[in-house]
């Protein structure tokens, strides 16, 4: 039993020892615990942080990826518009080289649309209606040459 009563007192002592340094230590590590979480309070509030400016270039990026999708749609349409202005354009130019093609063919044709008209304006002259609506107008026509002056 005095293996035992020593071992007890062996250890009340170094309880005793350690519950000292404890007690001398208390306060540093106190001091210790108050500084981590001070750490720990700015870690959070810096996350917190980090986190709200992410949210924050989030919707910027979502933003400006709508402008994008709505620019690329007006100029698409825009492309659609300007192909088909093109194209009529395009028809429209075929249309007058057609045109003018098929005029040039009847101008070179002899006889063709200018000797006809040619000739139906001096029908016309030689008719009677011509000649008597010619007397008829004369004097109409020297009273405007006169009010002219």
């Amino acid at each position: 039993m005095g293996d035992n009563a020593s071992f007890d007192a062996t250890r009340a002592v170094a309880s005793e020892l350690a519950l000292g340094e404890v007690a001398h230590s208390e306060p540093r590590l106190m001091n210790e615990l108050r500084l981590a979480r001070e750490r720990q309070a700015a870690l959070e509030l810096e996350v917190l942080n980090s986190r709200d400016h992410a949210a924050g270039r989030a919707a910027e990026i979502g933003e400006w990826r709508y402008r994008l999708i709505r620019q690329e749609a007006i100029y698409e349409q825009l492309l659609r518009d300007q192909a088909s202005h093109e194209a009529n354009h395009r028809a429209h130019i075929a249309r007058l080289e057609t045109a003018l093609q098929t005029a040039s063919r009847q101008a070179q044709q002899p006889g063709g649309n200018v000797g006809d008209l040619h000739r139906e304006l001096l029908a016309l002259r030689a008719s009677t209606t011509w000649r008597l609506g010619r007397v008829l107008m004369l004097p109409i026509r020297i009273l405007k040459r006169v009010v002219r002056r």
